[in-house]
């Protein structure tokens, strides 16, 4: 399989690589100012130089592909023969010792945009409202200014909060300054998460009612539609480290313009913007993430840009469901570009914290699902 990648032919390479070593690779290189495809050829061209690399714990290995120049497939496969070692632990072996040879440096090399993370699919009921708000929490606790915008007309994620949806016909809402008819300026409308633990660093842009009609107005707009997103956000852009947006609940104009909004910026490193897709361990999932695909790649074509994929969360697994479930969440930890980022369970401390409004990290700081949302943050913030 090939596919351009600075401007050079490559193909890709899927092997077993333990999730530690994926997420460790990710962040050294952002910390480098490289793409992970750049650094994973650079680590393989160290390791052919090393046939006497130490052997790497490679437990728990899961599904990964990256790109590499042409040939470089094969000739990884043959050495791995020739050393009498499997595939894993020679991508392991070359991860881990370009690790060793690149710690992390004072400050990264190369400055970059606000990360963006669209948490989308159209599939009903999968949590995105959870993931989008979970991970704003993780963020925020982090350290990082978050902004957290409610882009779903229902106003889930934003009642989940405790706080209130904005009126309609205020002049306030979203929609009204992406139609560039807001009546004060777009940072009056932000609400801050009032929880100490989050430091004032979490903020939100609720959501209105009016955006049920989002479709059906911005068909209408003649000019500058793709671009009414990251014209609205751009005032407050300079103010946070990332913005994370709970997607609407369909296929069309919204999701377009979202998409958009997320796309990889001049100079940006890959998979550090995107869309993240929560998904359940069931075939309708599957079905959805086809659809959703399909747009994403229709866009991509269309507008020129790039939207990355940053992978799957599943989400409310429940292995008791019988086999066919936890045969479904094989076949997405199969998935190797995009991978599978996080696993969540049916837990109660999800429902119990959206019947209180109040934010999951608050509720039960130390549950299995707070625990996952930092992990996870923690990779998706390099």
């Amino acid at each position: 399989m090939t596919a351009p990648h600075g401007g050079e032919a490559t193909e890709k390479l899927i092997v077993n690589l333990p999730p530690t070593l994926r997420r460790d690779l990710k962040i050294r290189a952002a910390e480098h100012g490289l793409n992970v495809t750049d650094a994973t050829a650079h680590a393989l061209s160290l390791w052919y130089e090393k046939p006497d690399a130490p052997s790497v714990e490679v437990k728990k290995a899961q599904s990964w592909g990256t790109y590499l120049p042409l040939g470089g497939v094969a000739r990884f496969v043959a050495e791995c023969e020739h050393r009498g070692i499997t595939k894993v632990q020679g991508i392991a072996q070359a991860v881990s010792g370009w690790l060793a040879d690149h710690p992390s440096p004072a400050r990264r090399l190369i400055s970059q945009p606000v990360r963006r993370i669209l948490v989308a699919i159209q599939k009903g009921g999968v949590g995105k409202s959870f993931v989008s708000a979970g991970l704003a929490q993780a963020f925020a606790e982090l350290g990082l200014r978050t902004l957290l915008v409610d882009y779903d007309p229902q106003g889930h994620l934003t009642r989940r909060l405790g706080q209130s949806l904005i009126p309609m016909d205020s002049g306030a809402s979203l929609l009204e300054h992406m139609l560039g008819k807001g009546r004060k300026h777009i940072r009056r409308s932000l609400s801050i998460l009032p929880q100490e633990r989050f430091g004032g660093r979490l903020h939100l842009l609720p959501a209105c009612h009016d955006a049920f009609l989002f479709d059906a107005v911005m068909s209408s707009m003649r000019t500058g539609r793709e671009e009414s997103l990251a014209r609205a956000l751009e005032p407050v852009e300079k103010d946070y480290d990332v913005i994370v947006l709970d997607g609407p609940p369909s296929l069309g104009l919204a999701m377009d313009i979202a998409m958009h909004y997320a796309q990889r910026r001049e100079g940006e490193l890959s998979e550090r913007s995107g869309v993240l897709m929560p998904v359940w361990a069931d075939t309708p999932s599957f079905e959805a993430y086809d659809l959703f695909n399909t747009q994403r790649e229709q866009l991509q074509t269309m507008t020129r840009v790039t939207v990355d994929e940053l992978g799957f969360v599943i989400n409310t697994y429940d292995g008791r469901r019988g086999a066919s479930v936890q045969k479904k969440k094989e076949e997405w930890e199969e998935r190797a570009n995009p991978g599978v980022l996080q696993v969540f369970g049916d837990l109660k401390e999800q429902r119990d914290a959206t019947d209180r409004r109040i934010p999951l990290l608050e509720w039960a700081p130390d549950c299995e699902l707070s625990v996952g949302l930092r992990s996870m943050a923690r990779e998706l913030a390099v």
